[in-house]
């Protein structure tokens, strides 16, 4: 017997355990690091994303106790849900569960979209089976040293500050259909954020994150790809060495071999899956927070 509910502050340290669990074993069984290194960046992010959206966040319990966590982020006609786990042992059908409630949260919305990694071909079951769709391949890029190019002259690129917001809003919203102009604030006032302006205004920007272990590059959305790839510049001459991961597109090959040339690898492939209907910008990086978005 499985029942859902919205999560409450008091269930954070759960939601954190089933997260670091269940991520921790899918993605060691096929050799690869989790994204979660330990219990704090679990619980973490489960508190961050029940002060970003209350509403988005659901338990899966069990007679067990909970068993399953899940989010979604409701952006006008979009909603992007991810992460989703089961506690490692739980009885099955706790993803499609957590599924099933955060669709009715979301109801209203023309189109969900999700990251399944490509390497796990449970999750690619379930959400195939409830009529997702694979819609882009997003690699997630590592590089554990960042190369800078050879010069360091990046005409038409500058700082963001809080005052370009309204104009990057704009121009993010003329590109694809989530509203994510609370998230772009979000972004900037916990992190950086640069802009491309050309002689027709802004082409393009990108925000980035410092952290102590690495710089967590995206979301990036641009005109064209030579205006991203000059935008990853920025980050690799201002970081230089520092260690980086961002999550790209195939839809931007350009962009991929620029990224190679910056120090980036591929640590393995993503899936963007999509259910109903989405205009999914060609030259971009998906945000790693929040989730497919």
């Amino acid at each position: 017997m499985i029942t859902v509910r919205p999560m409450t502050s008091a269930d954070t340290d759960a939601a954190g355990e089933i997260l670091l669990g269940a991520f921790s074993q899918v993605y060691r069984q096929r050799g690869h690091a989790s994204p979660f290194p330990n219990i704090e960046s679990a619980v973490w992010l489960a508190r961050a994303y029940l002060d970003l959206d209350p509403t988005g966040c659901a338990i899966a319990d069990s007679p067990m106790g909970p068993v399953g966590v899940g989010f979604v982020h409701v952006r006008g006609l979009v909603a992007s849900i991810g992460p989703l786990a089961a506690r490692p042992g739980a009885p099955r059908g706790v993803g499609r569960a957590l599924l099933a409630h955060l669709e009715a949260v979301a109801t209203g919305t023309r189109s969900f979209r999700l990251f399944q990694d490509a390497f796990n071909p449970d999750s690619f079951g379930l959400y195939a089976r409830e009529g997702y769709e694979i819609r882009d391949v997003a690699p997630y890029l590592l590089a554990l040293e960042l190369e800078p190019p050879r010069g360091t002259a990046l005409p038409g690129v500058s700082r963001m500050s809080p005052v370009d917001l309204p104009t990057i809003s704009r121009f993010d919203r003329g590109h694809q259909e989530a509203d994510r102009a609370r998230d772009l604030e979000l972004l900037l006032a916990n992190g950086a954020g640069l802009k491309y302006e050309g002689p027709r205004g802004i082409g393009g920007y990108l925000f980035y994150r410092a952290l102590p272990s690495r710089i967590v590059l995206g979301p990036a959305l641009a005109d064209d790809e030579r205006i991203l790839c000059t935008l990853i510049d920025a980050v690799a001459v201002s970081h230089t060495g520092r260690s980086a991961v961002m999550r790209a597109s195939c839809a931007a090959p350009r962009v991929l071999r620029h990224a190679l040339a910056r120090g980036f690898r591929v640590d393995h492939l993503g899936n963007l899956m999509v259910k109903g209907d989405v205009r999914i910008p060609s030259t971009q990086l998906y945000a790693l927070f929040p989730e497919s978005l």
